[in-house]
């Protein structure tokens, strides 16, 4: 097989996990940025940096698309929105710093944390609906929840900028504990602060140069693939059940420890 055709089949087969992990990103409410960088790196034969910028693309056309065909079936209450943009402001301002960080810091300390944090709350969170131990939101004063959203946007930019993702399998999981939301409206609240804290992280990558030509047609072709699959699985986030939900989140919070800790 030549060099074209082998290319071409790159794009084709990355497009094909576009559509895949929109379609889980779209159902859950999570950017599916962890899952895309293998394929970016072992798929598409990208580069480690210009891997992080065209996740943040994908994500990017991800999290918008899920978050409006959520915001249109109605997954979204005005009470999260103040959570929402007080999380937004933090993690913009991480997402810029992370992006500067990028390539520069040691990261086996924080990927060992983050992946604790993550299996913690994996199996927290899939306890419920399969041993009914109930997440009750912790009872903290409306100001000190303001300061806990805009830190924890702050924190989970910072990673988001770093590692070209979204986030929102670590913020999912505090809106449900600190602010007491349901899976389906962390999750649509999660999208809508993941928008800008991309944004911010992309426009920092962007101006680093990490973009070119080949990473702009992986991004074209498994961009349209996320958009469609995002579209699809937000359609059915209203009608799933909650506990099938939950089970869908835990287990993808347990993968995401296993590729976070395991080395290209």
């Amino acid at each position: 097989m030549c060099a074209t055709n082998i290319r071409v089949f790159r794009v084709f087969l990355s497009a094909f996990f576009g559509l895949l992990f929109g379609f889980v990103a779209g159902l859950i409410g999570v950017g599916g940025g962890e899952f895309r960088l293998p394929v970016f790196l072992y798929v598409a034969n990208l580069p480690i940096l210009i891997s992080v910028a065209v996740n943040l693309v994908i994500g990017l056309l991800s999290v918008s698309t899920s978050f409006l065909r959520r915001f249109q079936l109605g997954i979204f209450s005005q009470e999260s929105l103040w959570i929402a943009l007080t999380m937004s402001i933090g993690s913009i301002i991480g997402a810029y710093m992370g992006a500067t960080l990028t390539g520069k810091l040691p990261t086996k300390i924080l990927r060992k944390l983050l992946a604790i944090f993550l299996i913690l709350v994996g199996f927290r969170i899939i306890s419920e609906p399969l041993w009914g131990w109930p997440i009750g939101k912790v009872s903290l004063t409306e100001p000190t929840l303001s300061i806990l959203a805009a830190l924890s946007g702050l924190v989970i930019g910072v990673i988001s900028g770093m590692f070209g993702v979204a986030g929102g399998e670590f913020r999912i999981p505090i809106l449900m504990f600190l602010f007491g939301m349901d899976v389906k409206m962390a999750g649509t609240t999660s999208l809508l602060v993941s928008i800008p804290t991309i944004n911010s992280g992309l426009l920092k990558h962007q101006k680093m140069g990490h973009m070119n030509s080949y990473g702009v047609i992986i991004a074209v072709s498994m961009g349209i693939a996320t958009i469609i699959g995002s579209y699809m699985g937000a359609s059915l986030a209203a009608e799933a059940p909650e506990s099938t939900l939950k089970i869908i989140l835990g287990l993808i919070l347990i993968l995401a420890t296993i590729r976070m800790i395991t080395k290209p």
